[in-house]
């Protein structure tokens, strides 16, 4: 088992030519806990599901579910199973297999020491390579790029023929491409801190690597934009730097104001994770995620004085900050489970409950109790809690789409795939018809 700071990353995907306007890849999804209790929808439609399954839980580089075109992949009894979206109708199954990730009209599977590329509508085999050991596997651009104990490798979608290998036992996952170059993230021996790793998209051979940090969480103008992890050094700001695509020169380094210390105690915590970007602005999530502070990015400030922010947000009742912005927006949680959405920008100050919010009290969603998941698909959030009741929410016209109510006492990531929507949990899924 890998240890388990690696799934705090984010497998980044920066397909296509590099963009004048900075694209952040920050994931929009938050996992919380697992629980019961009841919640109220007044008001919102119920949507019933048309099938629901049991599936295996996944382990670490495992997927459970996934879905493509007019399929579901499921991980069920030790194998893989193909059903109809709309029906749950069983089309094939593979026993002793494992998901790994689709492709086009194929999934990729690893069954005994090979990883296999099938048809998605037949589940006939289109090709084998020997692999073992299997810690993560990715496709992008006409290529799969496969994490292993050994370090990487990046194969021919078309073939499964090996295209380059760097071997590098620290390597974790892949962590995205740039037009001729892969990033792949890592782990930097005692106490296991990340690195990021520049590969050549057509040799592999090592661009640079940067020791002890996140990223790339953002693309501009053939640039990359990293973080540093910051578990050791001052706890009173957060530093990220662009840094050239290609060479890995620094470009520009930036240093935001922090404030890492938990509210009433004497803990500090640093997850490596707290800072992301999203046109135009740097986001710091600190106090423990009491607290989200917004910066401007500005070319002109000095790399090594600590910005101020231009804006803090907080939520009452103990709020912590779960995820965002999505379409303008934040989405907080408070200590007793009031899910909120926050506007990210505007000039609306109000305390409410004792917390400073700089653009309005926002919008209070329908249910109660804790989050245990949310993720943002489109203009889609979808908001599962701990009774078994999950939220659909439209964020662009922001307004309750529907709700669903099942037996669970949590989710796991909601997918979509066209008018259906996916919804799981540890060792179940259950298929809605979002639309008529």
């Amino acid at each position: 088992m890998l240890p388990s700071w690696r799934m705090w990353f984010v497998v980044a995907l920066l397909a296509g030519a590099v963009q004048a306007q900075p694209q952040p890849v920050q994931p929009p999804a938050y996992q919380g806990p697992n629980g019961q209790g009841q919640a109220a929808y007044a008001g919102v439609r119920e949507l019933r599901p048309l099938w629901t399954a049991k599936i295996d839980k996944a382990e670490y580089g495992q997927k459970a579910v996934l879905t493509a075109g007019n399929r579901v992949l499921l991980r069920v009894g030790g194998g893989v199973q193909a059903r109809d979206l709309a029906t749950g109708k069983l089309i094939w199954q593979v026993p002793g297999a494992e998901l790994r990730a689709t492709a086009e009209s194929g999934v990729l599977t690893t069954e005994g020491k090979q990883l296999t590329l099938r048809r998605l509508d037949t589940g006939r085999v289109l090709w084998r390579t020997p692999l073992t050991d299997v810690y993560d596997v990715q496709v992008q651009g006409g290529a799969v790029y496969v994490t292993t104990p050994a370090g990487a490798q990046a194969l021919s979608l078309g073939t499964g023929r090996t295209r380059w290998q760097f071997k590098q036992p620290e390597l974790t996952r892949f962590a995205g491409t740039l037009p001729g170059i892969v990033f792949w993230n890592a782990s930097q021996g005692e106490p296991h801190f990340p690195a990021v790793y520049a590969l050549d998209g057509t040799s592999g051979a090592v661009l640079y690597r940067f020791g002890g940090t996140v990223g790339p969480l953002a693309a501009q103008d053939g640039q990359v934009l990293l973080k540093d992890f910051g578990v050791i050094g001052p706890d009173d700001r957060a530093e990220l730097t662009w840094v050239d695509a290609r060479s890995g020169q620094v470009r520009r380094k930036v240093t935001l104001q922090a404030d890492f210390q938990c509210p009433g105690t004497s803990l500090v915590q640093r997850r490596g994770d707290e800072g992301f970007f999203a046109a135009p602005f740097f986001y710091l999530s600190d106090r423990c995620g009491t607290r989200l502070t917004q910066f401007q990015d500005d070319p002109k400030a000095k790399g090594d004085t600590p910005q101020a922010p231009l804006r803090t947000f907080a939520a009452p009742d103990d709020g912590r900050f779960r995820l965002g912005p999505v379409e303008g927006l934040l989405l907080f949680e408070s200590w007793g489970g009031e899910a909120r959405l926050i506007r990210a920008t505007g000039d609306s100050p109000v305390n409410f409950n004792g917390a400073e919010m700089p653009t309005g009290a926002g919008t209070v969603l329908p249910g109660s109790g804790p989050v245990s998941r949310a993720d943002v698909l489109g203009d889609r959030l979808s908001l599962g809690r701990t009774d078994g009741t999950l939220l659909a929410y439209d964020l662009a016209v922001r307004k309750a789409a529907y709700f669903v109510r099942l037996p669970w006492r949590g989710f796991g990531p909601t997918l979509r795939a066209g008018s259906y929507a996916v919804l799981t949990t540890v060792d179940q899924v259950a298929v809605v018809r979002e639309a008529p």
